[in-house]
């Protein structure tokens, strides 16, 4: 992809975005808009403690970014984008480890896709972990394979049961999904996100041959 069509995908998906922003009520980013027509209520489905833990212990610690965070979403980061993950860098103004983990709109994944590519591409994110369906029929599923010059370690997942962040207690009501749920991996330490999030794991593989 060039550099001119990343730039324009990324575009038309801000313009989107910031559309969905102006029709939010006040105080709610677009990650908290129920049933707004064309827009999937569970592209707003908090991650759940089954992967946020593991997360934590993953990189002893907070995640430097989650570019992809709502008001109640449990994952534990020095920077959660609300708004703006496609327009803004996904590192710190002081990288501290250049981490970053993302749980993007399902019902948007192109967009989000040729951001990951550019952002691992400028060197912003040295680890960087994936929750998303596995759809390896798709181009964005090819493409964040097959593109990068690192090769991204694939967990295929057990279903997991999301939490709802609209239910009146954050956290307290589960939306299971109905795919097949991976964990994509890029950095130096495959093994250990392998053994951090075995209890989840079905299979496991390779991003490319």
């Amino acid at each position: 992809m060039t550099t001119e069509r990343l730039e324009r995908k990324l575009q038309l998906a801000e313009e989107r975005l910031a559309e969905l922003e102006r029709a939010s009520p006040p105080g709610r980013s677009a990650r908290g808009v129920k049933g707004m027509r064309g827009v999937a209520t569970s592209d707003w489905w908090c991650s759940p403690p089954e992967v946020t833990v593991p997360l934590a212990e993953m990189f002893d610690g907070p995640v430097d970014v989650d570019p992809c965070s709502n008001p109640r979403s449990i994952v534990q980061a020095r920077l959660a984008l609300c708004s703006g993950g496609l327009a803004l860098p996904w590192r710190l103004r002081r990288p501290v480890h250049r981490t970053c983990y993302e749980n993007f709109p399902f019902s948007c994944p192109v967009p989000w896709t040729a951001k990951l590519l550019a952002e691992l591409k400028a060197g912003n994110v040295r680890e960087h972990v994936r929750l998303s369906q596995m759809d390896g029929s798709t181009q964005w599923w090819q493409d964040m394979c097959l593109k990068p010059r690192r090769n991204p370690r694939i967990l295929v997942l057990k279903r997991i049961a999301f939490l709802d962040p609209f239910a009146e207690e954050a956290g307290k009501k589960r939306e299971s999904c109905r795919f097949v749920p991976a964990l994509t991996y890029f950095g130096p330490r495959p093994e250990r996100f392998t053994r951090v999030f075995a209890h989840l794991t079905r299979w496991s593989t390779w991003g490319r041959s």
